[in-house]
């Protein structure tokens, strides 16, 4: 059974709500069953992105983790929280990162009280999901111990694992971060509501850039496996990651990101089966579940 906690308080719009267990199709009265389920086991936490109701993270959360291949199955865990878009597009962003903190709090909080018996816990996010996950490891007591986490499209600061959110990272034993020169929603959206996309590149003194589109800045934290960025010829943009719609497909594991410099995909590195862009939001997937399988 696949598992979400849901943060809202409406399944579309509104505000951070009280948490709820669900199965995807009906709310449960507690949360016996879940905890049940992760007891003794690994445990996979991934949060959606900005601009995502409940009927959306649903099914974009279900199909991801269609692809989320591994040997022995973790516990996988929908985080669905208030992230929608009230206003048109980007103009109410700057706000919504208060309602990713909030839901992260609470999300903590529930695993640090609930959660010890499971073998290990790993988190992964799309987008302002970041911020989602890196509140809720911030809220974790001292103690707690996460195993990976995976950033993808990260809506966040560049410097934010070394800033803001250093304590996250520290209780963190391994963090990856994909990135994407092609991820144009974070370059024209990114800080929050900022429409001079001119004004986001690296190097400006007056505002910082995504880490989802330039990736972390130096030094690097020690516990942080690094990537290059995505092949540019990939064209890999921010809502290629995740979709609604059925995911078709396969990568063999290991999947790793080529260097930039190669111009050509040696080894089947693309799925032949999928014609188009098709193969983007399984790939994603393929690549957290490497990630997660290193010993």
């Amino acid at each position: 059974m696949d598992w979400f906690l849901d943060l809202r308080a409406w399944g579309r719009g509104g505000l951070v709500g009280t948490l709820k267990v669900s199965d995807g199709a009906k709310f449960y009265p507690d949360a016996n069953d879940l905890l049940n389920d992760i007891r003794g086991r690994d445990v996979f936490l991934m949060a959606h992105g900005y601009d995502v109701d409940r009927e959306h993270g649903t099914q974009s959360l279900t199909q991801w983790k269609s692809k989320l291949e591994f040997g022995v199955q973790p516990v996988f865990i929908g985080v669905l929280w208030p992230g929608d878009c009230v206003l048109p597009i980007f103009i109410d962003y700057v706000w919504e990162g208060s309602e990713a903190e909030k839901s992260g709090t609470m999300l903590g909080e529930f695993v640090r009280d609930n959660f010890g018996f499971a073998a290990s816990l790993t988190f992964a996010s799309h987008s302002l999901g970041a911020r989602v996950v890196l509140q809720a490891i911030q809220t974790l007591a001292d103690s707690d111990r996460v195993r990976n986490l995976i950033l993808l499209a990260a809506a966040i600061e560049d410097d934010t694992l070394l800033q803001e959110f250093k304590g996250a990272a520290k209780k963190v034993d391994r963090i990856s971060v994909v990135y994407s020169f092609e991820d144009h929603v974070l370059q024209l959206a990114y800080p929050g509501g900022n429409l001079i996309g001119g004004l986001i590149e690296r190097g400006d003194p007056n505002v910082k850039a995504a880490l989802g589109r330039l990736g972390p800045i130096q030094p690097w934290p020690g516990n942080f496996l690094p990537n290059p960025p995505l092949p540019c010829f990939w064209r890999y943009g921010h809502t290629d990651y995740m979709t609604t719609q059925p995911v078709v497909g396969d990568f063999a594991l290991p999947v790793r990101v080529p260097d930039p410099c190669i111009q050509a995909l040696p080894g089947g590195m693309l799925p032949a089966m999928a014609p188009g862009n098709t193969w983007k939001p399984c790939w994603s997937p393929a690549y957290a579940a490497t990630r997660f399988l290193l010993p």
